[in-house]
């Protein structure tokens, strides 16, 4: 038994949650229509949204992407690319608009932005299982983020620097995993936790720190974050 067929078994083991008991995902529906602008690059595809569009979730919570957004797919991994293909040329294109202008904004937690990109996939009409092998990729290595007013704003980072990371990850074990959720179509739970299997650089900080700045009483002193 290789390492990630013993890491199933065990998570299915001790969480008595199994592939078999995996329930459909409610999704909810987009606001609107893609209606895009190409505009000149030599080097990315890039389209400007001509109309504001958004995408709204079963539990009413809507992600709106405004008329004027410049989409560059900068969201999608490398990994995604290389498995999955191009974000704007599938059939998931109005899930990969509003996730890629929540990776820019980064106003929202960076783990809902990819459970809604899981869901509008669905409601676009991606199915279940190629959905969650999407999402795994994203678990594992997608873009993550600090929300402004984190604590890491204003003492390790300062105010202004955003904080936007992707984590390294083991290209055969993210492999292995894609094979699996395609195959079991696994639950949410399961994927979140084992695509950290594949993780070898979690962040955020992945980059050089610098002293932090901070009061000790009435007097500023620096610390190492």
């Amino acid at each position: 038994m290789n390492k990630l067929l013993l890491i199933v078994s065990i998570l299915a083991f001790s969480t008595g949650v199994l592939a078999a008991e995996a329930k459909d995902i409610d999704h909810g529906s987009f606001q609107g229509r893609v209606v895009v602008e190409w505009l000149d690059d030599p080097f990315v595809p890039t389209m400007r949204l001509a109309e504001p569009f958004a995408y709204e979730q079963a539990k009413g919570k809507v992600w709106k992407v405004p008329q004027g957004y410049v989409i560059k797919g900068r969201g999608m991994p490398p990994l995604f690319r290389d498995l999955i293909g191009q974000p704007f040329y599938g059939g998931f294109r109005k899930a990969s608009i509003v996730y890629d202008h929540a990776t820019q904004d980064m106003k929202q937690p960076w783990d809902e932005a990819q459970l809604m990109f899981l869901e509008a996939s669905i409601a676009e009409g991606v199915n279940e299982s190629e959905a969650k092998a999407m999402y795994m990729l994203l678990r594992a290595q997608g873009s993550r983020w600090e929300v402004p007013g984190s604590r890491c704003y204003g003492s390790c980072h300062g105010k202004t620097e955003p904080l936007l990371w992707r984590s390294t990850v083991d290209e055969a074990v993210v492999n292995d995993l894609l094979a699996w959720v395609r195959r079991d179509n696994p639950s949410l739970l399961q994927i979140e936790q084992l695509a950290e299997t594949a993780v070898l650089e979690r962040g955020p900080h992945v980059f050089p720190l610098q002293p932090c700045l901070i009061f000790s009483g009435s007097t500023l002193v620096g610390r190492k974050c």
